[in-house]
């Protein structure tokens, strides 16, 4: 009789497999110019700044924040589908 196979090392191998033909090629890509910079402005950025655009690009302060949820839906009508 023969065994049945096991699937020990599968996990791992699969692990590797998207880690070098997906993730390390795509940080290679992100080196190239001013990517990380831009990326990190571009999203890092927001969460510390003290002002923000709202969804109708009217500028939006910590002190006179009257946002639903943290940064979203910052306008009166509070969801941008009601506004006029």
């Amino acid at each position: 009789m023969s065994k049945a196979y096991h699937n020990k090392g599968f996990g791992v191998a699969f692990l590797w497999i998207i880690f070098l033909t997906m993730i390390l090629p795509l940080i290679g890509l992100m080196t190239i110019d001013d990517t990380w910079d831009r990326l990190v402005d571009k999203y890092v950025s927001a969460w510390t700044s003290e002002c923000w655009q709202n969804s109708k690009h009217e500028r939006v302060c910590r002190g006179d924040n009257t946002c639903k949820f943290g940064r979203n839906f910052c306008i009166d009508e509070v969801y941008r589908w009601r506004a006029k």
